[in-house]
């Protein structure tokens, strides 16, 4: 897992070269004017997941196989649980048609503004949406690289 703030983006190239297209579409579009849904940056190899919600007490702790997820809150805030997959246990298999599995462990939890952005691997579990006092309204951008 990877947090910084999103001004540093750029320094993460050399990780995965499918990064650069994820900072080309944040430069070229104004995510928080964007409507919710689906928007392909390169096929299924890089696109971008626009959700508004509100945030919660409790979400589900997950992981992906296929995909990196690099997440940044537009609008609002929320705290992000994480653990590396080997502390937890499966409560849900693995769904490859959705590429994610379910889990059940203890988390830490980093505090994710529009000033941010965080790198899950598939060995980070993690758990979004989590509400820092109470229920809020975020708008989040979850960018899926394909590994």
């Amino acid at each position: 897992m990877i947090v910084d703030n999103l001004k540093n983006l750029e320094n993460y190239f050399c990780l995965n070269k499918k990064f650069e297209f994820v900072y080309d579409y944040i430069k070229s579009n104004n995510l928080a004017e964007l409507p919710c849904g689906r928007y392909e940056i390169k096929g299924n190899d890089v696109f971008c997941n626009l959700q508004e919600y509100q945030t919660k007490s409790i979400q589900k702790l997950e992981a992906h196989r296929k995909y990196i997820d690099i997440q940044i809150v537009i609008k609002g805030e929320e705290l992000m649980g994480y653990t590396n997959i080997e502390n937890t246990g499966i409560i849900e298999e693995y769904y490859s048609e959705k590429d994610v599995m379910f889990l059940d462990g203890n988390i830490d939890k980093i505090k994710a503004d529009n000033k941010t952005f965080v790198i899950f691997y598939p060995q980070d579990a993690h758990m979004p949406a989590l509400s820092i006092k109470e229920p809020a309204c975020v708008k989040k951008a979850i960018f899926k690289i394909l590994m």
